[in-house]
């Protein structure tokens, strides 16, 4: 169960990034957008972590959450490469 909630904690914290970075990068620079999405940044995070006892295995979760937070990285760099968004 400590592997589990080690890896719910500090695993989803990149997921959660990468989400709020895909947000902001993907929509026009807005400064309204900003600060709100900003805010969301802990009940994401919270929300990944809870959804991480979902997958039946600490390794499984793992996986995914580095499996995601690799292709969202990979996206935003996408993003900024092409000029789409804010990036």
């Amino acid at each position: 169960m400590l592997t589990r909630s080690l890896v719910a904690v500090f695993l989803s914290i990149p997921v959660t990034l990468v989400a709020i970075a895909l947000f902001l990068a993907a929509t026009p620079p807005e400064p309204a957008l900003r600060l709100p999405s900003l805010l969301m940044v802990f009940p994401l995070w919270v929300a990944i972590a809870c959804a991480s006892y979902l997958l039946p295995k600490a390794s499984t979760a793992a996986g995914v959450l580095v499996a995601t937070a690799a292709v969202g990285y990979g996206l935003i760099l996408l993003l900024q490469f092409m000029g789409v968004g804010g990036a």
